[in-house]
């Protein structure tokens, strides 16, 4: 095959054609940096909303004695019986004051949930200092008779949720 253009025209006609293909590439590299920089700024905006760990419990501090957790326990008691002619079923409160009492020191109930059924369902989430202790108030429910069972994540067992915890008690409160 012979070609009939001159060598300055082929030549022109040959930048001609790769300034376009390098035009358009440009363009498409342009585009997809602009679509990259939108995901990276909707993700660092979501991400940056709301901060890691404080989601689902506020801050809270441990007490530093036993005799503050005792203390806590009987201020505690006192507003219980004085509720206790309030509550719709006293023998739930009767529960609650159960899972209460085990309570080994060390470990701080934040939020207490009960949940009405066949069976009852009473869920009980807050703090410790450590994992042994959230083993021990397990094990403490546990052999409580007024509790059919009691369970808690395997991961806050493992001791992977930073020493919170949650248990889950059922039974015919």
């Amino acid at each position: 095959m012979v070609n009939i253009l001159p060598p300055d025209s082929l030549n022109a006609a040959r930048r001609f054609c790769w300034s376009r293909v390098i035009t358009a590439g440009s363009l498409v590299a342009i585009v997809c940096g602009i679509i990259v920089l939108l995901a990276l700024v909707s993700a660092y905006a979501i991400a940056g909303g709301i901060p890691a760990g404080t989601a689902s419990f506020p801050e809270s501090t441990l007490p530093l004695s036993y005799e503050e957790d005792q203390a806590d326990l009987i201020r505690a008691e006192a507003v219980l019986k004085e509720l206790a002619p309030l509550a719709s079923t006293s023998s739930a409160v009767k529960f609650i004051t159960a899972a209460l009492l085990v309570r080994p020191p060390g470990v701080l109930v934040q939020n207490i949930r009960l949940t009405r059924g066949n069976p009852m369902t009473l869920i009980l989430s807050g703090a410790a200092a450590s994992r042994d202790d959230i083993n021990m108030y397990r094990s403490a429910l546990s052999k409580d008779a007024n509790f059919k069972s009691v369970s808690v994540p395997i991961g806050i067992l493992a001791g992977t949720k930073d020493n919170r915890f949650t248990i889950t008690l059922t039974g015919d409160f």
